[in-house]
């Protein structure tokens, strides 16, 4: 049997020591799983899609600053 090494969505937001980290960091553990959750989804879709409807780019500024909102101030440079 071929053994996973990344967490599950739910593992991630059980894991006691991620949890310490969110409250250290203050990110609400809501926020936190609705964004990951949000971003598989997106991920999942984007599989399907041929690759000229994928976003070339012109997007990822304005979904860094949409999932950056739950966990406070954060920008990002390119």
């Amino acid at each position: 049997m071929q053994k996973r090494k990344d967490l599950t969505i739910d593992e991630a937001i059980r894991d006691p020591m991620i949890r310490l980290v969110m409250k250290a960091d203050g990110v609400d553990p809501k926020a936190f799983e609705r964004m990951l959750r949000l971003r598989a989804a997106e991920q999942a879709w984007s599989d399907f899609l041929p690759s000229f409807l994928q976003d070339s780019g012109s997007g990822r500024s304005r979904r860094l600053r949409h999932f950056a909102k739950p966990f406070g101030e954060a920008s990002a440079s390119w």
